[in-house]
Protein backbone atom coordinates (compact mmCIF):
# COMPACT_ATOMS: atom_id res chain seq x y z
CA UNK A 1 0.00 0.00 0.00
CA UNK A 2 0.96 3.51 0.29
CA UNK A 3 2.44 2.91 3.97
CA UNK A 4 4.70 0.71 1.89
CA UNK A 5 5.89 3.06 -1.25
CA UNK A 6 6.75 6.10 1.31
CA UNK A 7 9.10 4.10 3.22
CA UNK A 8 10.47 2.49 -0.31
CA UNK A 9 11.31 5.83 -1.49
CA UNK A 10 14.84 6.99 -0.41
CA UNK A 11 16.27 3.61 -1.22
CA UNK A 12 14.60 3.66 -4.41
CA UNK A 13 16.59 7.18 -5.34
CA UNK A 14 19.72 4.80 -4.34
CA UNK A 15 19.28 2.36 -7.42
CA UNK A 16 21.40 5.07 -10.15
CA UNK A 17 21.86 2.29 -12.54
CA UNK A 18 18.34 0.93 -12.60
CA UNK A 19 16.67 0.38 -15.35
CA UNK A 20 13.43 -1.73 -14.94
CA UNK A 21 11.21 -0.26 -12.18
CA UNK A 22 8.18 -3.22 -11.58
CA UNK A 23 5.95 -1.98 -8.59
CA UNK A 24 2.87 -3.46 -10.09
CA UNK A 25 0.10 -4.75 -8.34
CA UNK A 26 0.25 -3.07 -4.94
CA UNK A 27 -2.43 -0.57 -4.53
CA UNK A 28 0.34 2.53 -4.01
CA UNK A 29 -2.20 5.11 -4.54
CA UNK A 30 -2.07 8.58 -5.26
CA UNK A 31 -0.07 9.44 -1.73
CA UNK A 32 2.12 6.20 -2.46
CA UNK A 33 2.68 8.20 -5.75
CA UNK A 34 4.06 11.23 -4.41
CA UNK A 35 6.19 9.97 -2.37
CA UNK A 36 7.48 7.61 -5.18
CA UNK A 37 7.78 10.69 -7.90
CA UNK A 38 10.55 12.17 -6.84
CA UNK A 39 12.75 9.28 -6.26
CA UNK A 40 11.57 7.77 -9.89
CA UNK A 41 12.96 11.57 -11.36
CA UNK A 42 16.84 10.33 -9.72
CA UNK A 43 16.47 7.08 -11.86
CA UNK A 44 18.11 8.66 -14.89
CA UNK A 45 18.80 5.20 -16.28
CA UNK A 46 15.49 3.97 -16.19
CA UNK A 47 13.77 2.41 -19.10
CA UNK A 48 11.11 0.84 -17.84
CA UNK A 49 8.31 1.38 -15.24
CA UNK A 50 5.42 -1.36 -14.50
CA UNK A 51 3.15 0.24 -12.31
CA UNK A 52 -0.10 -1.17 -13.47
CA UNK A 53 -3.12 -1.87 -10.78
CA UNK A 54 -1.96 0.68 -8.38
CA UNK A 55 -5.21 2.90 -8.25
CA UNK A 56 -2.99 5.92 -8.16
CA UNK A 57 -5.61 7.81 -10.39
CA UNK A 58 -5.07 11.58 -11.30
CA UNK A 59 -3.17 13.33 -9.16
CA UNK A 60 -0.71 9.84 -8.82
CA UNK A 61 -0.43 10.04 -12.74
CA UNK A 62 0.21 14.07 -12.14
CA UNK A 63 3.27 13.55 -9.99
CA UNK A 64 4.62 9.94 -12.24
CA UNK A 65 4.53 12.78 -15.32
CA UNK A 66 6.65 15.13 -13.07
CA UNK A 67 8.93 12.43 -12.42
CA UNK A 68 9.66 10.90 -15.84
CA UNK A 69 9.43 13.87 -18.57
CA UNK A 70 13.30 14.20 -17.68
CA UNK A 71 14.01 10.76 -18.13
CA UNK A 72 16.04 10.81 -21.04
CA UNK A 73 16.18 6.77 -21.51
CA UNK A 74 12.98 5.97 -20.41
CA UNK A 75 11.05 4.24 -23.30
CA UNK A 76 8.00 2.14 -21.70
CA UNK A 77 5.12 2.05 -19.10
CA UNK A 78 2.97 -0.11 -17.96
CA UNK A 79 0.56 1.94 -16.16
CA UNK A 80 -2.63 -0.01 -16.81
CA UNK A 81 -5.87 0.25 -14.51
CA UNK A 82 -4.76 3.16 -12.58
CA UNK A 83 -8.31 4.91 -12.33
CA UNK A 84 -6.76 7.52 -14.02
CA UNK A 85 -9.45 9.78 -16.05
CA UNK A 86 -8.84 12.22 -18.45
CA UNK A 87 -6.93 14.66 -16.04
CA UNK A 88 -4.30 12.40 -15.57
CA UNK A 89 -3.86 10.74 -19.07
CA UNK A 90 -3.54 14.41 -20.04
CA UNK A 91 -0.74 14.86 -17.41
CA UNK A 92 0.79 11.85 -18.46
CA UNK A 93 0.56 12.66 -21.76
CA UNK A 94 2.07 15.54 -21.77
CA UNK A 95 5.28 14.18 -20.37
CA UNK A 96 5.79 11.51 -22.04
CA UNK A 97 5.66 13.59 -25.65
CA UNK A 98 9.09 15.61 -24.44
CA UNK A 99 10.66 11.62 -24.32
CA UNK A 100 12.34 11.13 -28.13
CA UNK A 101 12.42 7.59 -27.15
CA UNK A 102 9.72 6.29 -25.83
CA UNK A 103 8.21 3.41 -27.59
CA UNK A 104 5.49 1.68 -25.42
CA UNK A 105 2.74 2.95 -24.03
CA UNK A 106 0.24 0.02 -22.03
CA UNK A 107 -2.67 2.70 -20.46
CA UNK A 108 -5.63 0.37 -20.56
CA UNK A 109 -8.62 0.46 -18.25
CA UNK A 110 -7.72 4.04 -16.96
CA UNK A 111 -11.32 5.75 -17.96
CA UNK A 112 -9.81 8.31 -20.09
CA UNK A 113 -12.28 9.13 -21.77
CA UNK A 114 -12.46 10.82 -24.96
CA UNK A 115 -10.06 14.15 -24.08
CA UNK A 116 -7.86 11.98 -22.46
CA UNK A 117 -7.65 9.84 -26.26
CA UNK A 118 -7.17 13.23 -27.76
CA UNK A 119 -4.08 14.53 -25.34
CA UNK A 120 -2.53 10.87 -25.80
CA UNK A 121 -3.24 10.98 -29.84
CA UNK A 122 -1.41 15.27 -29.65
CA UNK A 123 1.74 13.11 -27.48
CA UNK A 124 1.49 10.02 -30.05
CA UNK A 125 2.64 12.89 -32.80
CA UNK A 126 5.81 13.95 -31.39
CA UNK A 127 6.82 10.36 -30.59
CA UNK A 128 7.85 9.13 -34.31
CA UNK A 129 9.54 6.31 -32.31
CA UNK A 130 6.63 4.74 -30.38
CA UNK A 131 5.51 1.12 -31.56
CA UNK A 132 2.95 -0.19 -29.40
CA UNK A 133 0.23 1.89 -27.71
CA UNK A 134 -2.47 0.01 -25.49
CA UNK A 135 -5.33 2.28 -24.95
CA UNK A 136 -8.37 0.02 -24.75
CA UNK A 137 -11.20 -0.46 -22.30
CA UNK A 138 -10.75 3.35 -21.44
CA UNK A 139 -14.74 4.87 -22.90
CA UNK A 140 -13.31 6.83 -25.39
CA UNK A 141 -16.09 7.16 -27.74
CA UNK A 142 -16.29 8.66 -30.83
CA UNK A 143 -15.01 11.72 -29.87
CA UNK A 144 -11.76 10.05 -28.69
Amino acid sequence: GSEGAIALAPSIKELKLLTILSIGDNNIGSKGMAALGPSIKELKSLTTLYINNNNIGSEGATALASAIKELKSFSSCYIGNNDLGSEGATAFASAIKQLKSFIQLSIEMNKIGSKGAVALAQAMKELKSCTHLDIGYNNIGSEG
